[in-house]
């Protein structure tokens, strides 16, 4: 559906242009958002949290990824399994107490883990029944891994993340033919799953000037599976108001919002001495005497 473009002149003097373009279905899994998330990010230094300052480590577990644990010298507690939904595993063979004080096997969390971070929390585990143990983790099948794009870009989908390699923002934009001409390039968003918690996750809105022409790289931000990226529209995000108004300039739009309250978000009119609305075929006029004020 091609572009629609709504002009309302009021007093002759008064030009609102509103852009609106249909949205894209959501393509990303169900989930909460933060309403919030559409506002433009303050600084570069928001987005800190979300650095990878070591971007050659090894790749994070996932649920799904299937790991053979190997203790060397006791094939009885070397175990192949699938990193379930919840991300831990059962480690058979090392007990616990229980609540009730019968023994219960250990259980580590995988998801979200290094591989040699693993290792090492595993060998703690083992060292209380093997000592020294040595323990490898290899992963004996990858799951299947997505990243989710959607918006202002030229192909939006579900795109695969290859076994073991990390992309990052710029790559996957890239892989979706890159930004749509009326792409808001300074408010892209990615709402993350952590795969240790299940918890979501906005990430700071991040202006890809800040990369770009900033040569900010390390904003540049690796991407985990099962991130959504969300490219807003510019058009279906502002009004501007321009003319006779006590504050024109640029405001957001919102559904439903009306002439009478975006004339007010503007602070109400300087003069009025006669009103009338322009469509692109039609045209409303409505009261005229001169008086103006």
């Amino acid at each position: 559906m091609p572009a629609m473009r709504i002009l309302a002149l009021v007093t002759g003097t008064i030009l609102i242009a509103l852009a609106c373009h249909p949205k894209p279905p959501n393509l990303a899994p169900e989930g909460p958002r933060d309403p919030g998330a559409a506002a433009k990010a303050s600084s570069p230094e928001d987005l800190a949290p979300y650095v990878d300052s070591t971007p050659d480590r090894d790749y994070p577990l996932y649920p799904g990824d299937r790991i053979r644990i190997t203790v060397q010298g006791h094939e009885d507690l070397t175990v192949e399994r699938e990193i379930p939904a919840s991300g831990r595993i059962p480690l058979y063979g090392v007990d616990r107490p229980g609540p009730d004080g019968n023994p219960v096997p250990a259980v580590v969390t995988a998801a979200g883990k290094q591989i040699p971070a693993l290792e090492e929390e595993l060998k703690r585990h083992y060292s209380l029944i093997v000592s020294p143990p040595y323990v490898t983790v290899s992963v004996t099948k990858f799951a299947e891994k997505y990243i989710y794009i959607e918006g202002a870009v030229a192909g939006p989908g579900r795109y695969p993340l290859p076994d073991q390699k990390r992309i990052t923002l710029v790559q996957a934009i890239a892989t979706a033919g890159g930004f749509a001409e009326n792409a808001a390039t300074d408010r892209v968003r990615i709402l993350r799953v952590d795969p240790g918690t299940g918890r979501r996750v906005n990430v700071p809105p991040i202006d890809m000037a800040w990369i770009k022409s900033d040569g900010r790289v390390e904003l540049d931000l690796y991407l985990a599976p099962g991130d959504t990226i969300t490219v807003d529209s510019r058009a279906s995000q502002s009004v501007f108001v321009f003319g006779h108004v006590q504050q024109p300039g640029e405001f957001p739009f919102t559904r439903g919002l009306t002439l009478t309250a975006l004339i007010s978000l503007a602070g109400g009119l300087k003069t009025v001495s006669y009103t009338h609305l322009t469509l692109p075929t039609n045209r409303v006029a409505g009261g005229g005497g001169g008086g103006g004020g």
